[in-house]
């Protein structure tokens, strides 16, 4: 059974970070019981280290993958953010150094001959 359970997990890791390569992170969330389930049963077989040891590589691996799709999201976000902001005026620093926002006139282009 502990061949079985860690053949599994091993897949499961596997498809894990294919997943989080590709970007298609609305399959992430159908692992999850997958892998909780596989991670009750290999608890239950008391794996030895050996066994261990490739898991929690592959599993560190995938929060790192993880961490920076993260990073990635949060900063694709911000940028957005600030190309609205750019849209809707300029932000600069007054004769006092506090942040100011000016509020632009006409957003359109100017189109000149």
């Amino acid at each position: 059974m502990l061949n079985t359970v860690v053949t599994q997990l091993h897949k499961l890791l596997d498809q894990e970070r294919e997943a989080l390569i590709s970007a298609d992170f609305e399959v992430l969330a159908t692992f999850v019981q997958q892998k909780e389930d596989l991670l009750v049963q290999l608890e239950s077989t008391i794996p030895t280290k050996d066994v261990l040891r490739p898991l929690r590589q592959k599993m560190d691996e995938n929060l790192a993958l993880l961490a920076a799709a993260i990073k990635g999201v949060a900063a694709a976000g911000e940028r957005l953010a600030a190309l609205q902001n750019v849209k809707s005026g300029l932000s600069v620093y007054d004769n006092a150094g506090r942040l100011e926002h000016v509020r632009t006139q006409n957003p359109a282009l100017e189109r000149k001959a």
